[in-house]
């Protein structure tokens, strides 16, 4: 059995599994609301957009969008068409799902990587006081993913891996291209 066969079984089992188990109307609640907050960046962009009005926050409010924007494009538009993943309840029809069913492909889960790579963000520019909080919701937000019934496991752990590696590499672009204008 090769590695991505043993992980795809894995997958399968571990999303029957959470699929099957975190049920109930209040968890389902919770699990649709954190996901929602995922959507479209809106618990990175609206935290963003504040801190571009504020003078003081500006640059910081600069380096969350621009990682984010970069996460989205790169993974969304490049690296979900090159692996052309097939969505859970594509493959398992049984799989209920929480929320509209997302039309594009799995892997890697866009969730996952724009709050990875805006907590990266956050953390780099306010420290561990933002930073913990921020990467408690987008590990949240990435964990809904799969309980919604719209991401396998590696999906989110593998957009957590990239929107981390983007937001590191968009943050280190971003702070040389500073020091280099002064």
């Amino acid at each position: 059995m090769s590695i991505i066969s043993s992980v795809q079984k894995i997958d399968k089992n571990a999303i029957r599994y959470v699929t099957r188990r975190l049920r109930g109307e209040r968890i389902e609640d919770v699990m649709s609301t954190l996901t929602r907050l995922g959507d479209l960046g809106l618990a990175w962009l609206l935290p963003a957009a504040y801190m571009l009005s504020k003078y003081k926050y500006r640059r910081r409010g600069a380096e969350l969008l621009v990682c984010f924007g970069l996460c989205a494009a790169i993974n969304n538009l490049v690296l979900k068409n090159i692996v052309d993943r097939e969505r859970p309840y594509e493959a398992m029809p049984w799989l209920d799902t929480l929320i509209k069913r997302p039309r594009d492909y799995s892997f890697p889960s866009g969730h996952a990587a724009g709050a990875f790579a805006s907590a990266y963000a956050i953390a780099k520019g306010f420290g561990k006081k933002l930073g913990i909080p921020a990467y408690a919701l987008a590990s949240a937000i990435a964990l809904t993913r799969v309980g919604v019934g719209v991401h396998y496991p590696s999906d989110v752990v593998t957009g957590a891996a990239v929107g981390t590696i983007i937001g590191a590499g968009a943050m280190k672009g971003m702070r040389k291209l500073g020091d280099s204008t002064r």
